[in-house]
């Protein structure tokens, strides 16, 4: 458990902390989510209409979280150095943690199949959120360089 703490620390500490967008890159860590995601999917053992639905359902709440939080993105012109940074809000922090921790709690709650069904769902809303978030950030960045 005080390897989560760690490495929870660290992801506050990095999303806390303000960073230069840099539009070609942003684009990595979304790829590498769906390539996780359809891998996982393809390794369960049964994949059936109530599981693509939780699925839906779930990556529909996690670009509603995405949206929001990039909006709570504080994203700035520093005119010295002739770039944009983004640095993240504290309340897009802490719901970005919360669906780590339910995720890992629904994980670790039971080994049953129906529970391994909504674990994989859950692992859309990550997907969702960061998305979503990523998309928010370039289209501000668009309007702020012009």
């Amino acid at each position: 458990m005080s390897s989560y703490l760690v490495v929870f620390v660290v992801i506050i500490l990095l999303m806390l902390r303000e960073k230069q967008i840099r539009p070609t890159r942003m684009w990595i860590t979304p790829i590498l989510l769906i390539w996780i995601m359809c891998s996982s999917i393809l390794n369960s053992d049964k994949l059936t209409p109530i599981s693509f639905i939780l699925y839906f359902i779930c990556l529909i709440i996690g670009l509603g979280i995405g949206i929001w939080r990039g909006k709570l993105e504080k994203i700035r012109v520093n005119h010295e150095r002739g770039i944009v940074t983004s640095q993240s809000s504290v309340a897009g922090v802490i719901v970005f943690l919360g669906i780590l921790l339910l995720r890992l709690l629904a994980a670790n709650w039971g080994k049953e199949h129906a529970l391994i069904a909504l674990t994989n769902a859950l692992m859309f809303i990550p997907l969702g959120s960061v998305c979503a978030r990523r998309y928010i950030i370039y289209m501000r960045y668009k309007q702020l360089t012009g």
